[in-house]
């Protein structure tokens, strides 16, 4: 059976490769420079049953590597004494041969151009673009059939003098790559580029992301991104189905203990299989008294201005006119989650309390919400959990957009898979 092959850079906790694996792709090397998020990786896709029994894909290695992928452009995220890597010492590590590779998956982190940094500007001597740069070299010295490209939203339009110039420098470079051999308008590759919302693919979450798909030899006309697969409000007369919503995604599973408290974790519970990620952050009384008194009055804890519960907002959010309206906010059990972050288990960081329970969401509910299998293994640690959830990718849009590559694929390496 012909498998199109792999490589997953800026690969974290493998959302993308097991989107890849679950469309009948072969991984066939996987980096990162995050420990917890490749320990996370080995844990649950290398040589795990779960993987060889549900999925057409595989993963061809025992372990991903770990090393440093910024080319030595600077990277002050990056442990010290970590190897830097090209795409040939990539090879040599994973034995793979020079034009083997089918798909470059890259979702080079760039927090830089994040809504989160809105209220802190980037400093001017720090170039916001070294990874993106750095991954357009790893497809230049492999060029590859196709390339598929994940990042967040603002990267579309981030540019200090002129809005996208970071996107334009991306699809300019992407087009004057081209293989030994071939003339500029025989290589290059054509693009399809926007802003994607995960809920409108069936994840149960509002992720809006920058998806980009690359196809070498193609002109832009002839790639596509996947085809919407739900919608908030279809009409009756489409295929369209509705949002997946939180309640949809977790009420499904009944080993699942759903009235878990505060600083509860389902291990030892009567009833229930043992289940460390399903576990709570531990809250002060006051912050659960916050919960409660937001939940009487709405969903916000701006809900609580000009309330009897007004003691109740922080002194940092108190006469604040605009911003963080979703800290400590209940997350709405018949819609889709907010969009995880890297602080997703954590009340005060964003809309993270749980529809129903005066907890945060928990860890495996945050995987859940994130579409990971539910035997998928989180860090012990709660940082590191809720971290590498939030920097994921969901695996069933990946899913999606990997099915649409493999029509891509036929046609540009004549091969049947």
């Amino acid at each position: 059976m012909n498998r199109p092959k792999v490589v997953d850079l800026f690969c974290g906790a493998g959302g993308a490769s097991l989107g890849f694996v679950k469309a009948g792709y072969e991984v066939v090397g996987a980096i990162d420079a995050d420990e917890d998020a490749i320990e996370t990786y080995e844990k649950n896709l290398c040589g795990r049953d779960s993987v060889v029994e549900e999925f057409p894909g595989t993963i061809a290695f025992e372990e991903p590597l770990r090393a440093d992928l910024s080319r030595g452009y600077e990277d002050e995220d990056i442990d010290d004494g970590l190897p830097t890597v090209t795409f040939n010492d990539i090879r040599t590590h994973f034995d793979i041969e020079p034009g083997e590779v089918n798909v470059i998956c890259g979702c080079p982190p760039c927090q830089n151009f994040s809504s989160l940094r809105d209220t802190e500007s980037w400093p001017e001597d720090k170039p916001k673009d070294n990874l993106l740069r750095a991954f357009i070299e790893f497809v230049a010295e492999e060029v590859p059939d196709v390339v598929f490209f994940e990042n967040v939203r603002n990267i579309m339009t981030a540019g200090e003098d002129v809005p996208s110039t970071y996107i334009d420098w991306l699809t300019r470079s992407m087009k004057s790559i081209t293989r030994d051999g071939d003339s500029k308008q025989e290589g290059g590759y054509g693009y399809a580029l926007d802003v994607l919302n995960a809920a409108n693919y069936g994840i149960p979450q509002r992720r809006h992301r920058t998806i980009g798909l690359f196809v070498y030899g193609r002109d832009n006309d002839d790639v596509h991104l996947p085809e919407q697969t739900h919608s908030e409000d279809p009409d009756p007369t489409s295929s369209l189905q509705p949002w997946v919503s939180v309640n949809d995604a977790l009420g499904q599973y009944d080993d699942l203990k759903y009235d878990l408290q505060s600083g509860e974790k389902q291990v030892g519970i009567e009833g229930y299989p043992d289940d460390p990620e399903h576990r709570s952050r531990r809250h002060h009384s006051r912050t659960i008294e916050r919960m409660k008194a937001i939940r009487r009055h709405g969903g916000s804890w701006r809900d609580l201005i000009d309330t009897d519960d007004e003691e109740y907002i922080v002194d940092a959010h108190d006469g604040l006119e605009g911003g963080a309206a979703s800290a400590y906010g209940i997350m709405r059990g018949d819609e889709p989650a907010p969009t995880l972050t890297t602080r997703c288990t954590t009340p005060s960081s964003g809309r993270f309390t749980h529809p129903d329970i005066n907890r945060g969401i928990t860890f495996r509910e945050a995987a859940l919400l994130m579409t990971f299998p539910r035997w998928f293994e989180l860090p012990s640690k709660n940082d590191a959990a809720e971290r590498v959830v939030g920097n994921a990718v969901p695996p069933k849009l990946v899913e999606q957009i990997a099915n649409t590559l493999l029509a891509h694929l036929r046609q540009v390496t004549k091969v049947e898979y």
